[in-house]
């Protein structure tokens, strides 16, 4: 498969799958609440696709070294749901969107000076979450959002809006090589696509408690890329990318095990 087709191919994969996650994931929270919307949001629906098309033309060592910039990505991510959650107070959905991504990038653009290891891209990722999840502790028990009346044009819409998003951001991987290909494949396109679609709908504080119950997800998100990092070139790019998918789902669905159990305690 030449680079052209690859490129193509894994767009409109990421396209299609982002926009069905995320269509699904706000519905389940205008339903069922935050946290189940927020343990579908973390699986690995944007970053899977990339990663499965790099390796396919890149091959395994590729995707090992790809899977340090990841790490401290995602570790960035949860620095985005921190500064998303506070300002969602107040703002309106713009102010806090841009807010949010303007600490992503600036977080990314001084990352890119380190000299990163795996071991210190751990360390960043456990900091970044700990920090997320003591200064958002006071969001994670939120109520059930009250739901404005849908319109008909309302799902299409969110499905169109999110796949434009999804095309916009898709580029970089491909062109310039590992470390952009690790930093761009977690790139929040579904946090911010939630973001987008629920707080006009629910409002900014239940949209907060949503991105706040992603950090566990998160947080195994990164413990999955860093088995990917270790696995893939002993075990091949294939069965490593496998084991760390189940990984992923493995873990939420742990917490959901998790938080049933404590809720019926």
């Amino acid at each position: 498969m030449d680079i052209s087709t690859s490129l193509a191919v894994m767009i409109g994969a990421k396209m299609l799958l982002t926009m069905s996650i995320v269509v699904a994931a706000s519905l389940l929270v205008e339903r069922s609440g935050p946290f189940l919307g927020a343990m579908i949001a973390t699986l690995p629906i944007s970053a899977g696709p990339s990663y499965v098309f790099l390796a396919m033309d890149h091959g395994a060592g590729f995707i090992a070294q790809s899977a340090v910039a990841t790490i401290i990505t995602n570790g960035v991510n949860g620095l985005f749901v921190l500064a998303y959650a506070h300002l969602a107070q107040r703002f309106s959905v713009l102010s806090c969107l841009l807010g949010a991504l303007s600490v992503w990038f600036v977080c990314i653009g001084l990352a890119h000076f380190v000299d990163w290891n795996m071991a210190g891209a751990v360390v960043f990722n456990l900091t970044c979450f700990g920090m997320a999840a003591r200064l958002t502790r006071h969001l994670e028990a939120g109520e059930q959002p009250a739901v404005r009346r849908r319109s008909v044009w309302e799902i299409p819409a969110r499905a169109i809006g999110v796949m434009c998003l999804v095309g916009f951001v898709m580029m970089a991987g491909f062109v310039l090589g590992p470390e952009a290909a690790g930093y761009a494949a977690p790139f929040p396109i579904v946090l911010s696509s939630l973001i987008v679609i629920l707080h006009k709908r629910i409002g900014g504080r239940a949209t907060a408690v949503t991105m706040v119950h992603t950090l566990p997800g998160l947080l195994g998100f990164g413990a999955a890329v860093t088995v990917m990092h270790w696995t893939a070139e002993p075990m091949g790019a294939a069965l490593s990318l496998v084991l760390a998918l189940a990984m992923c789902i493995v873990w939420n669905l742990g917490l959901m095990w998790h938080k049933k159990s404590s809720e019926a305690a």
